[in-house]
């Protein structure tokens, strides 16, 4: 089966501003014309980036991800029969895609879609010099997590650290980061549930990222990135460390205008 990561989705108090940060910062381009008052769609060329409004009984935060597949009745047939347990929610996706909404057995939701045959050969595209590199969560049980995705989607297993507790799978492109969560990991910081956990992006270079920041910055304080939430402080600095410690991806952590951590490499 082919599969690919192809949509995050992320819900925020301020939707627009947040999908204005992306655009400046990394230059994540937008998918569809829309009112500021619905859904923000932009995306890198290859992975979809969805901001939602917040509504209530919704709490701001990287809520869900998007897989795209060549047979998705082969998809939902290897889920049924391997993870009985898993329930479903059909829906309506872009345009005429159906979709259908999943959780893996930790419970995290993904959607998934049957891939557009015509649409799909990316071969003579050209790869941004910004782009969404992985996406990371945290779970209780990752052994079991990995094997599900490995196990239905084919995502392909890489080589780690042999002292190294996290998982990481691939689809040709972006990876998927599985780290365990435990709660001795937030000795001396606040909390955080199990769930999805951070945006892993890769950059031409850290100082042009920085040097973007900076602009963007100066020219509307609104978009730069959340300074108070990475590294500042004592629980701040423990944060840091735990980010650094658990996900060695990245060289230079940051955290988006509505504090979403954000891991980024070169």
């Amino acid at each position: 089966m082919k599969a690919k990561i192809n949509q995050l989705t992320i819900i925020s108090e301020s939707n627009y501003a947040l999908g204005r940060f992306y655009e400046g910062i990394f230059h994540l381009r937008p998918t569809e014309t829309k009112s500021a008052t619905e859904d923000v769609s932009i995306g890198d060329g290859h992975i979809g980036l969805s901001i939602k409004p917040r509504l209530s009984g919704h709490p701001a935060q990287l809520d869900s991800f998007g897989i795209e597949v060549d047979d998705i009745e082969l998809a939902l047939a290897r889920i049924r029969e391997s993870y009985p347990k898993t329930m479903f929610q059909e829906g309506s996706g872009n345009g005429s895609r159906a979709t259908v909404s999943a959780h893996d057995p930790d419970g995290n939701v993904f959607i998934l879609s049957q891939a557009d045959m015509k649409a799909r050969d990316e071969g003579g595209r050209q790869k941004p010099v910004r782009f969404i590199d992985h996406i990371a969560l945290r779970v209780l049980h990752p052994k079991e997590v990995a094997e599900f995705y490995a196990k239905v989607f084919d995502l392909a297993p890489l080589d780690k650290p042999s002292q190294q507790k996290n998982y990481y799978l691939s689809d040709g492109h972006a990876t998927l980061v599985i780290i365990p969560w435990t709660l001795s990991d937030f000795e001396g910081t606040g909390i955080s549930a199990r769930g999805m956990d951070h945006i892993g992006f890769k950059v031409e270079s850290i100082a042009a990222l920085k040097s973007d920041i900076d602009r963007v910055a100066a020219k509307n304080y609104r978009f730069q990135p959340n300074a108070s939430i990475v590294g500042k402080g004592k629980e701040g600095a423990v944060r840091l460390a735990m980010f650094r410690r658990t996900c060695p991806l990245g060289c230079h952590h940051m955290a988006d205008s509505d504090g979403l951590l954000l891991d980024v490499s070169e």
